[in-house]
C-alpha cells in the first residue's frame, strides 16, 4: 500500500478542483489539538498547513463572449 499520496492525484484534489483551479479565493483552516495524545496528528497537520501556504495560482479574470452573454439571456428569458 502506498503511504503517500500525490497531492495532484488525491480524491481531495479532485473534489477541490475548482477551488484550487486560481479564479477563487481559497482559505486553509487547520485545526489542531494541544493534547499529547494526539502529537503525531497536530505535527502533520502543521507540516500540511505549512506545505499548503506556499501554493501559489496564477489569477485568470473570467470573461463572457458575446455569444455566451446572448445564450444567458435567453435561458434567463426562458425560465422568468
Amino acid at each position: 500500500k502506498q503511504d503517500h499520496i500525490p497531492y495532484r492525484d488525491s480524491k481531495l484534489t479532485r473534489l477541490l478542483r475548482d477551488s484550487l483551479g486560481g479564479n477563487t479565493k481559497t482559505c486553509l483552516i487547520a485545526t489542531i489539538t494541544p493534547t499529547i495524545i494526539c502529537a503525531d496528528e497536530t505535527i502533520g497537520t502543521l507540516k500540511f498547513a505549512e506545505r499548503a501556504s506556499h501554493v501559489t495560482s496564477k489569477v485568470k479574470a473570467n470573461t463572457i463572449s458575446s455569444t455566451d452573454d446572448h445564450l444567458v439571456q435567453k435561458l434567463q428569458r426562458e425560465i422568468a
